[in-house]
């Protein structure tokens, strides 16, 4: 098949088989691995982070490499991994931990930040620049715009999963666990005590990072270990929808669809900023509609569904 230009620009410079592969797993360990093992312990965290920087330090294998610069990239993978588990050290908490999640807006940010210099860093080492996740000065006005119709895809896209979901959640009798699920995200939201302009703040960061990574970044590399376009931005959904269990089970199926429609955008498209845009607009109208419900007092009024 022949891509676009700005689609084929997504794989100029791109590692090996076997090295995006091990790229690939480390991001993917990097952005989940701390904070899955924080309930065990802050030091189950710290041990994961240690672990973490010596696999990170086999990829960037500074010892080897005559690269100017090569050991300001094993500072950056420091820094990277120090915020990455920003996070875990919050979600290490007894309160949290006991919710099984955390949604702390500081950690959240600076774990966004430090991922984002992380995957910048394995870019670096593989000679690679922002036009190979996506971002391009080019047009980006016109891409900016394009964001409000990648926003309303989405939308459409996530009614059409929602309602074959909540069907197969009331023949399974799980509709009153999604509820429960859905309404603990929405207090766990609401309890940050954000207002919706700096939500949308937060969330151009966050979304930013998720876009960055996991398709920016995953879906180029994914697609040297597979073979092709679509086998990838699949298997980038699933790894994007994995982390999001603490909204409930059918949450997940619901965020692989997104996740998939996201990158078969990129592939279309070949630029990384209309999905920022979107996702991070589709995040806070729903935090907006999870104030408005509160301030209401509709969202208590909600029926528990109990099966």
């Amino acid at each position: 098949m022949v891509l676009r230009g700005d689609v084929a620009v997504l794989l100029e410079k791109a590692p090996s088989k076997r090295q995006a592969l091990a790229e690939a797993a480390f991001v993917f360990f990097a952005v989940l691995g701390p904070s899955s093992v924080a309930r065990l312990g802050k030091g189950a965290a710290v041990a994961v982070e240690l672990a973490l920087l010596a696999w990170g330090l086999m990829l960037l294998r500074p010892w080897e490499s005559s690269r100017r610069g090569t050991w300001w990239g094993v500072l950056g993978l420091v820094v990277a991994l120090g915020g990455a588990g920003a996070g875990a050290w919050v979600a290490a908490d007894a309160a949290e931990a006991e919710r099984g999640f955390s949604l702390s807006m500081g950690p959240l940010v600076v774990r966004a930040l430090g991922m984002c210099l992380l995957v910048a860093v394995l870019l670096w080492r593989d000679g690679q620049g922002p036009a190979q996740v996506g971002l391009v000065r080019e047009g980006w006005a016109r891409e900016l715009l394009l964001g409000g119709a990648v926003l309303v895809g989405t939308y459409v896209v996530h009614l059409a999963a929602s309602v074959p979901l909540a069907a197969v959640a009331v023949a399974l009798k799980l509709a009153g666990q999604e509820l429960e699920a859905r309404k603990g995200v929405a207090a766990a939201l609401l309890g940050t005590g954000l207002g919706v302009p700096a939500f949308a703040a937060i969330m151009v960061v966050v979304t930013g990072f998720e876009e960055f990574v996991f398709r920016g970044f995953l879906v180029p590399r994914l697609r040297v270990v597979l073979g092709g376009w679509v086998p990838a931005i699949l298997g980038a959904a699933v790894l994007f929808s994995v982390g999001h269990f603490y909204e409930g089970t059918l949450a997940v199926f619901q965020t692989f669809v997104l996740g998939a429609w996201f990158g078969f955008v990129l592939w279309y498209r070949g630029r990384l900023l209309p999905l920022i845009v979107a996702h991070a607009a589709f995040n806070t109208i729903s935090f907006a509609l999870m104030l408005w419900l509160s301030r209401s007092g509709l969202l208590e009024k909600l029926p528990p569904l109990t099966q």
